[in-house]
């Protein structure tokens, strides 16, 4: 236990900077597994593209006892496909990179100065080289092209570590560190406000590529031995070799570990294509940089000459470990797959290579030591034979080799990758020729890498040119597929109508990525476009499962259910399907309902209006569902989508068409019918549209005449349907008769044989109206007659009750309002006219009353009208009377 907690006997200072180290290591080795677990994830993003369609359905309906009449109108319906963005950088990885490096940094440069005179001006010289190769100047700090800035850095790390190393060798390694992060948070708020480029951060994160990646080749070059070493300790510790041959155990698991790297190296090289991920050099990485935290203490211990484990050595480990989380964090945030396979390479190569010399290291110094049973990792560096240095170096020999046969590819790709980073600092600069530049000299290091190809996509997509754009989406596919490139490449070819081949490409990503819900819906939706209904259900219907985003194919699912699926079946998928809070999906769920003429009770999903009233396509299409489905049930509607028309233009006469339905059902049918009828008159694109939906309301409202005049203007069966309920309703069951007759010659039907039998026995529904002037005739009161004139303002019974009950009240202002209202579309009404002279006269206009007499003298049975006479003129007799007494 004291080896394990070293730290233990250390100062009370040191300890707590050796858990802040240990704290930054798993941040660092955090920020790595959360980058690294979809690295594609960090820089494209998987957008929604929604597109808007139509389907008929009825929501208008006109009940009788044997069958309905009911005019078709279109429900919006929403199909979502996934795109991938262009290539973007995440800019949080680059700060969360610089946080990280600037606390491994101070740990490194911490521990040079400890060391002695020649190994410290050896480091320090390294690290000027490496300031160096940074080109500092890019920055622009005091000018465009200014070395100042180098200058400046060089002297503050040189002088204030010198300082440290030459003059204060009694300051403890806390102040050591906290004085070198002065330095670089210094440096770092020099160039944060006085930088003259557009991104500083990713700017020196680009061009300072080259130090940060020899540092962890480096430190995973001197990790590379430690999981040997630690299976030395697990064979020869005194748990494991009790009663067994602890050479034996080590020298098994130590042959199986090196074949996973030989397997590993194998893969790597393209020679073999297994599918390997359990033994992923991430994982072999990790535990050997773990590992090496007591493994490089046993190393320093030996070699006391040079360094203290204490003093220095941890904390040159802690910060090279650092540096290489962090640095591979930023390889994986900015997808640069080139970057990623070099760090493959160290490790696999690394550990394959100097792993077998250290094998052989310790088999030809331990292997009697090993014979005995004795404790070897406790001697493991104190050769008898062979030493560490010829170890090392013939450990570096062979990952040279092994660089080799691979015609130095991993070099190439580190060159490739610092291009790559280049090409993203000039991307995001808008600087596109140059950014160009520099992805194309990255290819020509190694053209299959995927970043250089999909930016060069990208790129091309942002200029418009799709022929470029869809060869640099084949070339992304050569080594390192991905979904986003098959959807982008997709997107080309659909672009340019290559409708098959956009179903070949993405058939091939299915067969790379079987499980890709992305893929899985976007080939769905091809389908659904060819209206092969079975395949696009069956795709979608997968991609629902595995989808991060189930949500999207489940929207599709339901368009192709209200577009293909008969009412039988609709009804039992609808009943079995998921619900899902998605506004596309809530969207096409209302469509459904349209269809199936289910207007049960909604909530409203007040998530479909952004917080600055813009609509996108689900959005609209929700509203426009919600405004008809609901009608009968939520009047808010009418009111939202009329004050949204006025901040979305171009949707404007979408959503005020859908505000109708809610204003005509729940609302003020008299605006309603008033606004349509204004609609109408102008004529335009969707006249027709609008004579048929206010010909069917003024059935529903008893306006046969005027409805039937709406209906003459809309073509086929619909309008002739409608005429004939309407002559038929209003009592000329011949005319409909002869309607349906000459119907039947284009196209017959049971149904309009059916319809014409019972025609003349035809009577006009029984509606919320009737129900509730029953109860205002029952139970008379201000309340119950406003209902009932609410639920139809133009029936002649109810409004001549209505306006006599307010007659009788005093309140001829109101009665008198309700009259002319209904006389705006019920001119023919006698009762209307009769109540309209009535108030009239009351309010003296003599003239008007008399205009509403001859009116009712011409529209009137005359027993009627000798009624009407009989209360008309001696009311008005007295009027002239009193005028006459006044003068």
């Amino acid at each position: 236990m004291k080896e394990l907690f070293f730290w233990k006997v250390w100062s009370s200072s040191e300890r707590r900077i050796v858990i802040a180290a240990f704290v930054t290591i798993v941040l660092a080795l955090l920020f790595f597994i959360i980058k690294g677990i979809d690295p594609l994830a960090n820089v494209i993003r998987w957008d929604v593209l929604s597109e808007l369609s139509d389907v008929s359905t009825v929501v208008d309906m006109l009940k009788f006892d044997q069958w309905q009449y009911g005019i078709s109108g279109p429900s919006n319906l929403v199909t979502e496909q996934f795109v991938a963005s262009t290539m973007q950088t995440d800019f949080l990885t680059v700060k969360i990179f610089w946080g990280l490096i600037i606390v491994g940094l101070s740990f490194l440069l911490a521990s040079l100065t400890t060391l002695p005179r020649f190994w410290y001006l050896t480091g320090m010289v390294a690290f000027i080289v490496l300031i160096a190769s940074a080109r500092l100047e890019t920055l622009g700090v005091f000018g465009q092209g200014s070395r100042v800035l180098f200058i400046l850095t060089v002297s503050l790390y040189a002088g204030l570590s010198y300082y440290f190393h030459a003059f204060r060798p009694d300051l403890g390694i806390g102040f050591r560190i906290l004085g070198l992060s002065g330095v670089s948070i210094f440096l770092l708020l020099l160039v944060t406000f006085l930088s003259q480029v557009a991104f500083p951060a990713l700017t020196a994160a680009s061009y300072s590529m080259p130090i940060w990646l020899l540092i962890s080749i480096l430190f995973l070059l001197i990790s590379a031995t430690e999981i040997i070493a630690g299976l030395v300790w697990l064979s020869t510790s005194g748990q494991m070799k009790a009663g067994k041959s602890g050479f034996t155990n080590f020298l098994v698991i130590t042959i199986l570990y090196l074949l996973s790297l030989v397997l590993l190296y194998l893969k790597n090289t393209r020679q073999i294509d297994w599918d390997l991920t359990l033994l992923s050099p991430i994982y072999l990485a990790i535990a050997a940089g773990i590992l090496g935290i007591w493994g490089f203490k046993k190393r320093a211990d030996s070699e006391r000459s040079i360094f203290s484990y204490r003093s220095t050595g941890f904390w040159l480990y802690a910060g090279m470990f650092i540096i290489t989380g962090a640095f591979a964090g930023y390889a994986a945030g900015t997808a640069n797959d080139p970057l990623l396979e070099v760090l493959e390479d160290v490790v696999v190569n690394g550990q394959l290579a100097m792993g077998i010399v250290f094998l052989f290291y310790i088999i030809i110094n331990f292997y009697a030591v090993f014979k005995q049973n004795l404790a070897v990792h406790k001697v493991l560096y104190k050769p008898m034979r062979f030493g560490l240095t010829q170890t090392r170096l013939f450990g570096f020999a062979g990952v040279v080799i092994l660089f080799s046969i691979q015609r130095l590819l991993p070099v190439h790709q580190g060159i490739a990758a610092y291009f790559n980073g280049l090409g993203d600092l000039y991307s995001n600069t808008g600087e596109y020729p140059l950014a160009e530049q520099y992805y194309k000299m990255a290819l020509q290091q190694e053209f299959q890498n995927h970043k250089s190809n999909y930016a060069l996509a990208s790129l091309a997509l942002k200029q418009g040119d799709k022929v470029a754009g869809a060869y640099y989406f084949r070339q992304a596919l050569l080594k390192n597929p991905s979904p986003q490139a098959y959807v982008g490449l997709t997107g080309v070819l659909m672009q340019e109508s290559l409708f098959f081949d956009a179903i070949f490409s993405l058939q091939e990503g299915l067969r790379t990525f079987p499980e890709s819900g992305e893929l899985l819906n976007n080939l769905g939706m091809l389908y659904a476009k060819t209206n092969v209904a079975d395949s696009a259900h069956y795709y979608l219907d997968k991609a629902e499962k595995t989808s991060k985003k189930p949500e999207v194919p489940a929207t599709n699912l339901l368009a192709i259910w209200a577009r293909s699926t008969d009412s039988g079946l609709l009804d039992s998928l609808a009943n079995n399907t998921k619900r899902h809070q998605y506004i596309s999906w809530q969207a096409n769920w209302l469509a459904v309902q349209n269809l199936r003429q289910d207007f049960s009770k909604q909530d409203f999903n007040k998530t479909a209006i952004k917080p600055d009233s813009s609509l996108n396509v689900a959005g609209l299409a929700y509203l426009v569902n919600y405004a008809k489905n609901q009608a009968r049930q939520d009047s808010l509607p009418a009111l939202i989508l009329s004050k949204l028309a006025n901040k979305n233009q171009l949707l404007a006469e979408d959503l005020l068409l859908a505000a109708l339905y809610p204003e005509f059902y729940s609302g003020d049918k008299l605006k309603a019918i008033e606004t349509l009828s204004t609609w109408a008159e102008q004529g335009g694109e969707k006249a027709k549209i609008y004579h048929k939906i206010l010909g069917h309301w003024l059935l529903q409202v008893g306006l046969y005449d005027l409805a039937i005049k709406h209906l003459t203007n809309v073509d086929g069966i619909e309008g002739t349907l409608g005429q004939a309920v309407g002559y038929a309703l209003s009592g000329q069951q011949a005319i409909g008769g002869i309607l349906l007759e000459k119907l039947q010659e284009k196209e017959k039907s049971p149904a309009l044989q059916n319809l014409q039998a019972t025609l003349a026995n035809i009577k006009a529904p029984k509606t919320k109206a009737d129900s509730l002037f029953a109860i205002a005739q029952k139970s008379p009161s201000e309340k119950n007659f406003t209902t009932a004139v609410h639920a139809n303002p133009f029936d002649e019974k109810i409004v001549s009750a209505s306006a006599n009950f307010y007659r009788q009240k005093k309140q001829i202002s109101k009665a008198y309002g309700i009259v002319l209202n209904a006389l705006k579309f019920n001119d023919r009404a006698p009762l209307l006219w009769e109540e309209y002279s009535i108030l009239s006269l009351q309010q003296g206009l003599i003239g008007q009353a008399d205009e509403g007499e001859a009116m009712v003298k011409e529209i009137s049975s005359p027993a009627g009208y000798q009624a009407f006479s009989a209360r008309y003129q001696p009311m008005r007799a007295l009027i002239e009377k009193q005028r006459a007494e006044f003068k």
